[in-house]
This record gives structure tokens, C-alpha cells and sequence, in this order.
């Protein structure tokens, strides 16, 4: 998906002109203040200090950094030595930290531009994906439910608040909910909200060490955690480009 890459360059790019330079933001005050009325749009009580303004601003740049080396690691793979030919393992293990990466910077240029010093709830995501106001989301269908691999884990009895395999991943209440709508129930994810609440869910489990990358295999996950770190970037060019396009006040 090198076109992805090559908008949240653009998008990124734009942005800076708009910035301009850090000597700018910290020492001319109409500067900071329509820095302040763009990241408004995403919360006001952004403040127009400058301190306030640079701490902002170096935070998006670390998320941006984060999100975009993770979307230029067209074929991600993690565990072999250089010597080593490149096995599914190491491929899909690959795929699993490149939506850790993309996640993480998502998140960090998510909670900036919201103030929000938590991690991101339904509501937190919903109020963010529709200021960015993306077009409707493209359907991802749920693993088939009759792989060997996965149908067993579908037919283990639940327990009493979680189905087998939830409690298999370690995953919490809210992670939980969309795991089992997508994976267990078979439900498509058809909102960007769901999207991104699957890609916590499926960040969270990894980083955990309870999905392993011959999971990933066995349930056919690799291009469904593919397309989920490509459906950050999607809503972080959208969220670069509120910014640039806001309307300032400042004369």
C-alpha cells in the first residue's frame, strides 16, 4: 500500500507548512494562536502557550514517525537471522508488530490532539473518527470459522463471562467484545470504530505474548491485521488533513 505512504507524507508535509518553524511557534504569538484554533477543531482546550504548542507538536511528529515506519515495512518479518530464509513464522510475526507500531502511533496522535490522557475507549474513538469525517468503512470479514485450527477453539466450551479463545488471548472486557464479534461470532467489522477497537484488541494480545504468529497463521489473520494497520494510517492522513484545512481566524 505505497499510496498510503505517499498521502501520509503529503498530508504531512502540507502540515508543516502550516506549522512553519519551531522559532516561529514559540516566538510569534499569531503563529501559536492559529496552531491553537486548528487543533481546536479536535478539542478547545488546546492552549495557544507556547511551550503548550510545542509539546503538542512533538508528540504528532513522534506518533507520525511511529505510524509511518510501520506503513513502510512492506514485507514485515521479525526472528531470522540474516543467513536464514524467511519462513511463515517470521512473516506473520512481522505483520503482528507492524500493528503494534501502527497502533501505538495512532494512538499517540489520537490522544494529542484529544487531550486525553487515558487509553482509547469506543467513545473516544468514535468522537475522533467522525471529526475526521472518513468515508464509509470497507467491510473486513471475520477468519473463516471452519479452519481446523480455529474451529476447535470454537467449539471448546465457554466460560462464564468469556468464550474459550477470549480467555485463551488474555484479552480485557472491552477487548473481549469485538474478539469475540468478529472471531467467534462471525460478525464483519463494517465501522472504523470497530476497526480500530479490533486492532487494540489484536495489538494487546500480541504485545501480551497470547498470540502467537502460528496462530496468526493457523486462523488466517495476516491480511486482516494487514489491512487494520493500513485502516490507522487511512484515519491519521484524514486527521493531518483537518488540521491543515482548518479555517483560522487569525488576521
Amino acid at each position: 500500500m505505497e499510496y498510503l505512504t505517499t498521502h501520509l507524507e503529503d498530508a504531512w508535509r502540507d502540515l508543516w507548512q502550516v506549522f512553519g518553524t519551531r522559532e516561529s511557534w514559540t516566538s510569534e504569538k499569531a503563529k501559536c494562536k492559529d496552531i491553537q484554533q486548528r487543533l481546536s477543531y479536535f478539542n478547545s482546550l488546546h492552549s495557544d502557550d507556547p511551550d503548550s504548542i510545542d509539546d503538542v507538536i512533538q508528540a504528532l511528529s513522534r506518533g507520525f514517525y511511529l505510524i509511518k515506519s510501520a506503513l513502510e515495512w512492506y514485507e514485515p518479518a521479525v526472528g531470522h537471522k540474516s543467513t536464514d530464509q524467511l519462513n511463515d513464522i517470521h512473516k506473520a510475526r512481522g505483520i503482528q508488530w507492524r500493528l503494534v507500531m501502527a497502533y501505538n502511533g495512532f494512538e499517540m496522535i489520537t490522544n494529542t490532539l484529544l487531550i486525553n490522557e487515558k487509553y482509547l475507549t469506543p467513545e473516544t474513538i468514535k468522537s475522533f473518527t467522525n471529526k475526521c469525517h472518513l468515508p464509509d468503512y470497507s467491510s473486513l470479514n471475520p477468519p473463516v470459522a471452519t479452519r481446523v485450527n480455529l474451529e476447535k477453539w470454537l467449539n471448546k466450551p465457554s466460560l462464564e463471562k468469556k468464550s474459550a479463545l477470549a480467555d485463551f488471548l488474555s484479552v480485557g472486557n472491552g477487548d473481549k467484545t469485538i474478539i469475540e464479534e468478529w472471531i467467534v461470532k462471525s460478525t464483519p467489522v463494517s465501522t472504523w470504530v470497530d476497526a480500530v477497537r479490533l486492532t487494540k484488541a489484536i495489538r494487546n494480545a500480541t504485545a501480551h505474548g497470547a498470540l502467537s504468529p502460528s496462530k496468526v497463521n493457523q486462523w488466517g489473520l495476516q491480511k486482516p491485521l494487514l489491512t487494520l494497520s493500513n485502516n490507522l494510517g487511512e484515519i491519521v492522513v484524514a486527521s493531518i488533513l483537518k488540521l491543515v484545512y482548518q479555517q483560522s481566524y487569525v488576521h
